[in-house]
């Protein structure tokens, strides 16, 4: 019996010893367990913030014209000509002359003057495309400035049509030769370009453009021009291209003028205003 005894405190003593290595054994499997069956942790991806949409579809540019290159005209061809070149270019299509004279000589010659006084220019080593023009003096201020003018009608019997085109080309330069009541020595001189007809006793201009008071420089300058037939006229020679230059003492020198009627397109009308513009004295 003491044996025995013996044995089971003996067995007892091992068990409390072993005890604590199991229960370590234990919570080791435990954590071993938690770990294999946790959920694996990735690093969060990094996206930009969204944006908002574009309230409006991106448009194109708009379109422009492509630069527009020529060769220089051919300085050997006759003056009219070279214009007739020039207008073709820019789109200007069924011209026909529109100013009476076979030469430049005799269309310049046929302008008349109104209250003012012209004499033939001799153009010797001036540079200029031309063979003829003129110096048109004004003396003194006028009421008004369409009371000094320098005139011509158009070609008799042209067919032309209300709203056909009249579209040329006038050379010009001037000085101012004095003081007036109106003007002083250091003003430019002046110009008013109109197309007028007898058949609304004078009353239309003719929606020229360059339009109203146009001011000269002491060097040529090549001013196109264009304008319209304004009303149903019987006969193209009621019509006339009128130069006012009722603005004080002045002198213009006025050369190289050639005029061409279009019918009526706008087509041409585009092409006049295209070429009027570039080459409106800046």
């Amino acid at each position: 019996m003491k044996i025995k005894r013996i044995k089971l405190t003996a067995l007892f003593v091992c068990v409390i010893l072993l005890l604590p290595m199991i229960f370590a054994c234990g919570e080791k499997a435990d954590t071993a367990s938690s770990t294999t069956n946790a959920p694996s942790i990735t690093e969060a991806q990094i996206t930009d913030p969204p944006t908002d949409p574009p309230t409006e579809p991106p448009t194109d540019p708009p379109p422009t014209d492509p630069p527009t290159t020529w060769e220089p005209i051919d300085p050997n061809l006759p003056y009219w000509e070279q214009i007739e070149v020039e207008m073709s270019r820019y789109g200007l299509t069924g011209g026909t002359k529109c100013l009476p004279g076979e030469d430049e000589a005799a269309v310049m010659k046929g302008f008349g003057t109104g209250n003012s006084k012209k004499e033939e220019l001799d153009l010797t080593g001036e540079n200029v495309p031309f063979s003829a023009g003129y110096a048109v003096t004004v003396a003194k201020d006028t009421d008004n400035f369409w009371d000094a003018s320098y005139t011509r009608a158009l070609e008799k019997d042209l067919p032309v049509q209300q709203d056909d085109l009249v579209v040329g080309v006038i050379w010009i330069k001037g000085e101012r030769l004095s003081e007036t009541d109106s003007y002083a020595i250091e003003d430019a001189p002046e110009y008013y370009l109109a197309i007028k007809t007898s058949t609304d006793n004078w009353a239309t201009e003719g929606g020229v453009e360059p339009s109203r008071e146009q001011w000269v420089e002491p060097e040529w300058q090549k001013v196109y021009f264009y304008g319209y037939i304004m009303n149903e006229e019987e006969k193209s020679q009621s019509v006339q291209l009128q130069i006012f230059i009722g603005y004080g003492n002045q002198r213009l020198d006025i050369g190289g003028i050639i005029a061409y009627w279009f019918p009526y397109s706008r087509d041409n009308e585009a092409a006049a205003l295209k070429l009027v513009d570039d080459f409106y004295p800046r």
